[in-house]
């Protein structure tokens, strides 16, 4: 079974089992431009990500759903935890074959997602919580407002597939920021670095369709500006 098959598989586990997750990354981003993507790119991921918002966990609870769902799917695969999620530090845990070799990582956030709707999975058609378009672009566009942008290409990427499928909610943008305390910050370095990110960019594997530089960096930079942050 192709990885991404395999990883869908094991989200539709958990939302079956019912796991409080609220699933985000690429893999949602993924499910909501299956049937509407005008940009045709297409950016495939070893990661499943998601806030767990249930009632406070302990990493144990977290790895055990994790490994449930996993040995459904496939009972030779199994789970590792490594990060201990903390303040503004998401739990890691990795899915290892039965050589001990890491498949693929998963990362979990504890916190409240409000901001989420059903999406079906192409696989079985689960349906399965995920953050809702204008979440995933809230989260991408303070990701890339930092120093540390050139280590969040991908989030360029993914602001670039978003901006064709819905419209840029100023609004909406704002009243998210401001529910979360995730305010961006000024986009010095996004402003200042490009030849720096055209270099990460060029460095960027698996992307389906892969775009002009320019054309990612200006269209994304337009978002910005519109949103006069």
């Amino acid at each position: 079974m192709e990885l991404m098959e395999f990883l869908y598989r094991v989200m539709e586990e958990m939302a079956d089992a019912g796991v409080p997750i609220v699933f985000k990354g690429a893999m949602v981003l993924n499910l909501a431009i299956r049937d509407n993507n005008p940009s045709k790119v297409e950016r495939a991921t070893r990661d499943i990500d998601g806030d767990w918002t249930g009632k406070y966990p302990t990493m144990e609870e977290m790895e055990r759903a994790l490994r449930n769902a996993v040995k459904k799917v496939d009972s030779s695969m199994d789970v590792q935890a490594g990060r201990i999620f903390g303040e503004k530090r998401s739990a890691g845990f990795k899915i290892i074959n039965e050589n001990g070799e890491k498949v693929a990582g998963v990362d979990l956030s504890v916190r409240q997602n409000r901001f989420c709707r059903p999406y079906v999975s192409y696989v079985n058609g689960v349906s399965i919580n995920g953050a809702s378009v204008l979440k995933m672009l809230s989260d991408k566009i303070y990701a890339i407002s930092g120093e540390q942008v050139c280590r969040r290409m991908k989030d360029i990427l993914d602001i670039y597939v978003l901006s064709f499928i819905t419209e840029i909610d100023a609004g909406g943008l704002y009243r998210i920021w401001e529910e979360t305390g995730r305010k961006p910050g000024n986009f010095e370095t996004f402003r200042t670095k490009s030849a720096e990110l055209n270099e990460a960019y060029d460095k960027m594997k698996g992307i389906k369709n892969k775009p002009a530089f320019i054309d990612v960096y200006t269209r994304v930079s337009d978002v910005v500006e519109t949103l006069r942050l």
